[in-house]
């Protein structure tokens, strides 16, 4: 009896822990309203097979790129850790009408339930706001894609 117990308890725990991370897809959108044609999309794909496919999407290119689990499972992890609350955070004003948003899912054949932030007015100097944790994200979207925040403007 007391190994059916152990056996139960390990599966739950270990089952509990592969689903602690589970965003399969992540799209990244920004644009600046006072910029014709500035907008970027990025759209990461992890798959079933365990590669992870990048789509990126200027006003002059499209392109695809491939990167490791690792990288993704670093980005998934990055965007679990922004608090909502921080997101709705709105400390400052800006003129240049740059907008970014983030959205991810646990799959991405069900658009319906995609979780989505979005910031307007983010910038490098973000990183000691309560906005710190969303720049986070963006920066490792961004180097996945191999882009820069400074693409951005």
């Amino acid at each position: 009896m007391k190994l059916l117990t152990i056996f139960v308890l390990i599966i739950t725990f270990s089952k509990n822990y592969s689903q602690t991370n589970n965003i399969k897809y992540v799209h990244f959108h920004s644009s600046n309203s006072s910029v014709i044609d500035s907008g970027i999309d990025i759209s990461i794909y992890h798959l079933e097979d365990n590669s992870v496919d990048v789509y990126v999407e200027t006003f002059n290119s499209k392109k695809k790129y491939k990167t490791t689990s690792e990288k993704f499972l670093e980005l998934s992890s990055a965007i679990i850790k922004i608090n909502p609350k921080d997101v709705i955070h709105d400390e400052k004003n800006c003129l240049d009408g740059n907008d970014t948003e983030i959205n991810f899912a646990s799959r991405y054949t069900l658009p319906e339930n995609i979780v989505k932030y979005s910031i307007s007015c983010l910038g490098s100097e973000d990183k000691n706001t309560a906005w710190k944790d969303y720049l986070i994200a963006v920066n490792l979207i961004l180097d996945i894609a191999k882009l820069e925040l400074k693409d951005l403007k």
